[in-house]
């Protein structure tokens, strides 16, 4: 398929051969299987955590000198800082369906946000990085918000049918009407305005007790926040504690949650052999990108270049850095690998395993990634180019006067976007326009049935 990878089924973080082997072995041996290292030892956990509509810039060890983010700064201290790092899609929906897919939200038939009562959800036919996950017998559990699927209106868009053991949290928004909070498949409170101020606590606390109920076999925790997403209400001893405002507070919020997490992992003896990753899922609506490009809704840097550290002692050194394009579809191969789980071989896979790059590796060949916005394709990026293309929703502004696509920045040079260099690199825009049509195309011819998928099961 043009423009897809296969990930490779070996782990590159010292296992070799030995995961791949421990893979099919699993596989054989069934969903009941207890996980093993390539050395017979326990796998890693899992602890994914992603915030919502946290910008680039609103991370204090990647700039921002408004909020402090102590916790979520020592992850990436103590292990790697991707610099750029991107989200399948600058809302929220297509970005959570590419992290836990490993492939483009297109495919999914989620690249839009589905509301309250929508049919659209993840697919059966989807594999989640829960499913991969349990059938290597990890347990699982998510709590927080889910938005992918409205489980009132189909009760298989539920999480527990899509890869976890554990659900509490929301299923989609968290706006001023009443929302419901699930624990499990039952709806156990509807909350409004201020009443979610501590929401986020109680989603922190489930996730405590889940990791000390699992603490003597390999489990799974996905942590994915309400914060910083509006309306801003936050907890009591945060409000004015930052010097960005209400959502500012809620970050500093969020970091304050995410560090109970962390000395969790510590008191339960877990730290050294968990694989932490933190990350958000699009840009902000209106607060730091770091000097990037417009935010969340646009395929310029700042709605779609995230915030993600990654830390795990026993295989990643402290203050590691990786500076090539990545993507959050990335997660799901990577996380495969290091497991030793199997991966789908009958579908492409867009995310890439990147576990060699957790100890400060180089991919063996160039990335090209495609930033979709809905169904429409807008910007290709290859190596250090990007190029935004005509007719598309790229955040310029309407109107004449202003630059039109295409329009081609050297990302590694400019990455807020202020230089367009198409006219003296003609070669570089008729090149990546080719390799965006190639892959457009493909994606096209399978949108009716990923719809199909998504709003039919």
């Amino acid at each position: 398929m043009t423009g897809t990878h296969r990930p490779s089924r070996r782990a590159v973080l010292g296992a070799g051969t030995g995961l791949a082997v421990a893979a099919a072995a699993g596989s054989r041996a069934g969903a009941t299987a207890r996980p093993r290292d390539a050395g017979g030892g326990r796998p890693p956990n899992i602890v994914l955590i992603m915030l919502d509509d946290v910008g680039y810039g609103d991370v204090s060890r990647l700039g921002s000198r408004r909020i402090r983010t102590p916790h979520i700064d020592g992850v990436g201290a103590g292990g790697v800082t991707f610099s750029q790092m991107y989200s399948p899609g600058p809302v929220c929906t297509p970005a959570r369906a590419g992290l836990l897919t490993g492939r483009y939200a297109q495919r999914v038939g989620l690249p839009w946000v589905p509301g309250p009562g929508a049919p659209d959800g993840m697919p059966a036919y989807e594999r989640t990085l829960g499913e991969i996950l349990r059938e290597r017998g990890y347990r699982t559990g998510i709590f927080g918000k889910w938005h992918l699927g409205d489980p009132a209106e189909r009760p298989e868009l539920n999480p527990l049918h899509h890869g976890f053991d554990s659900f509490y949290g929301i299923p989609g928004f968290n706006t001023d009407v009443p929302f419901p909070v699930y624990d499990g498949t039952e709806i156990v409170d509807r909350l409004e305005g201020a009443e979610q101020t501590g929401l986020p606590r109680r989603h922190t606390d489930r996730a405590l007790g889940f990791v000390r109920r699992n603490r003597h076999r390999p489990f799974f925790l996905y942590l994915p926040y309400t914060l910083a997403h509006k309306p801003y209400y936050a907890e009591r001893r945060f409000q004015g504690s930052s010097q960005a405002g209400p959502y500012g507070d809620l970050v500093q919020q969020a970091d304050f949650h995410i560090g109970r997490v962390l000395r969790e992992l510590r008191a339960c003896g877990l730290e050294e052999n968990t694989l932490v990753l933190i990350t958000s899922d699009n840009g902000p609506d209106e607060h730091g990108t770091g000097g990037l490009r417009a935010g969340k809704g646009y395929t310029f840097e700042g709605g779609i270049r995230m915030p993600f550290l990654a830390r795990w002692p026993q295989r990643i050194a402290p203050g590691t850095t990786y500076d090539d394009p990545a993507c959050l579809t990335d997660v799901l191969p990577t996380v495969a690998a290091v497991t030793g789980c199997e991966l789908p071989d009958d579908r492409p896979m867009d995310g890439v395993d990147l576990s060699a790059a957790l100890r400060g590796g180089r991919p063996a060949a160039e990335r090209v990634l495609y930033h979709y916005h809905d169904w429409t394709l807008n910007a290709v990026r290859r190596g250090r180019w990007k190029l935004h293309l005509p007719g598309r929703r790229n955040g310029l502004p309407p109107g004449p006067g202003g630059p039109r696509p295409p329009l081609l920045y050297d990302i590694d040079g400019d990455p807020g976007e202020r230089h367009d260099l198409a006219a003296a690199h003609g070669r570089t825009v008729r090149e990546l326009t080719e390799l965006g049509a190639r892959f457009d195309e493909e994606i096209q011819a399978g949108k009716d049935r990923a719809l199909a998928r998504a709003r039919h099961g």
